[in-house]
């Protein structure tokens, strides 16, 4: 199995930032110290720090302690119509990109490319799929790793945050909103 992008570390801050809250605020009311926050984000194996510091940040306590010794993995999304998830490799980190799409009408959209979109546009061509949309969430290599081939593939026009430019692809705003067919995206 292909390692996950993001660690235990990883998870913490982004909920942090997400949430923000400081170390010293979520160190306070978890009951640790600052000092064992920067040690979870370093990857340290605290099990019950990770505990305390769970349901603070709306994660789930067991899941994390799996995840920092590397025993939680995803399931990979299946048997959902209108949507379809692509694991793909990137220097040994999983990354994943997804289809969504009317069933209705077939148009789709891309959720980031993943490092490679071959299986992606091999997918939508089998079931006769109209990707209009490229819609990054961010624009770390591994998330557009393989947007000239999409986008070529597809003629699809191609999205990205405003804070997170990529080249060829139109700034957005949070809060825009897409309509594919019968789908709001």
């Amino acid at each position: 199995m292909i390692p996950l992008e993001d660690n235990v570390g990883d998870v913490i801050g982004k909920a942090q930032r997400g949430l923000g809250i400081s170390d010293s605020k979520l160190a306070e009311q978890a009951r640790v110290s600052s000092e064992t926050i920067r040690k979870l984000r370093e990857g340290d194996v605290d099990e019950a720090a990770l505990l305390n510091v769970a349901p603070i940040l709306g994660l789930n306590g067991q899941a994390l302690c799996e995840l920092a010794k590397g025993e939680w993995h995803p399931k990979k999304i299946e048997g959902h119509d209108g949507l379809a998830q692509f694991n793909t490799d990137y220097h040994g980190m999983a990354v994943n990109a997804y289809l969504v799409w009317d069933p209705a009408t077939h148009a789709a959209a891309a959720f980031d490319t993943g490092a490679d979109s071959s299986e992606m546009v091999r997918f939508a061509n089998r079931h006769k799929l109209d990707v209009q949309l490229i819609l990054l969430t961010h624009a770390h290599a591994d998330h557009v790793a393989d947007l000239p081939r999409l986008r070529e593939e597809t003629g699809a026009d191609v999205f990205t945050p405003a804070r997170e430019p990529v080249p060829g692809a139109e700034l957005i705003d949070e809060g825009k909103r897409f309509r594919l067919g019968n789908l709001q995206i």
